[in-house]
């Protein structure tokens, strides 16, 4: 594999440089490396750097050999990285999301995640947190529910509602859940209490 480089940026890849050379008639002829003054590319012609000149209008170009595994390596890797920040921007929506979910890191602890982050679990689905927190080995993405989503599943928009141990997981304002066959929200931040006694209102179907 080949990266073509032009002024110092690179303009594409190849496996097989097609080498060219002036024939005397003026046409360009394909040619053997070793004889080679130019490259084809996409149509356009350009002057291999240190060859033998073809032409003073012609772009000049160099050819740096790269390990191609490695370069597809590195195109999935930005690619990824793109596609997990736009997904977590509301970018890309989440039946999409989920449809690569190899392309988002696994829940781990003990890390410090941020509202709006998504992350694998080991039951293969996607999670989006809802408040910033520091994971711990016992609230799982599947179970601590006041901190995590599942955005995998469209009908985890409302989780049951789950009592809150502490300040560490309680619902933020405006959260979502279910509870005694209906839906919630939040109305205050930091909401310990049970939807229905107080702190939440009930959202008509």
């Amino acid at each position: 594999m080949f990266k073509i480089l032009k002024d110092g940026t690179q303009i594409g890849m190849t496996e097989a440089p097609n080498y060219i050379k002036l024939a005397p008639n003026g046409c360009y002829n394909l040619c053997p490396e070793p004889e080679a003054q130019g490259i084809v590319f996409s149509g356009t012609v350009y002057q291999l750097i240190g060859r033998e000149e073809m032409g003073d209008s012609l772009g000049s170009v160099s050819l740096e050999e790269t390990d191609a595994g490695e370069e597809i390596t590195k195109a999935v890797g930005v690619n990824g990285i793109m596609f997990v920040t736009l997904t977590e921007a509301g970018s890309i929506d989440d039946t999409t999301a989920s449809e690569h979910a190899d392309l988002f890191a696994s829940w781990a602890y003990p890390v410090n995640y941020t509202k709006g982050q998504i992350r694998r679990y080991t039951d293969g689905k996607l999670y989006k947190c809802l408040q910033a927190h520091t994971s711990q080995s016992d609230w799982t993405p599947n179970t601590a529910v006041s901190l995590w989503v599942s955005i995998s599943d469209p009908a985890e928009e409302w989780p049951e509602w789950s009592q809150p141990l502490g300040a560490h997981d309680a619902y933020e304002m405006g959260a979502k859940v279910s509870h005694n066959g209906k839906h919630w929200t939040s109305d205050v931040a930091a909401n310990v209490w049970e939807p229905g006694v107080y702190g939440w209102t009930e959202v008509q179907s």
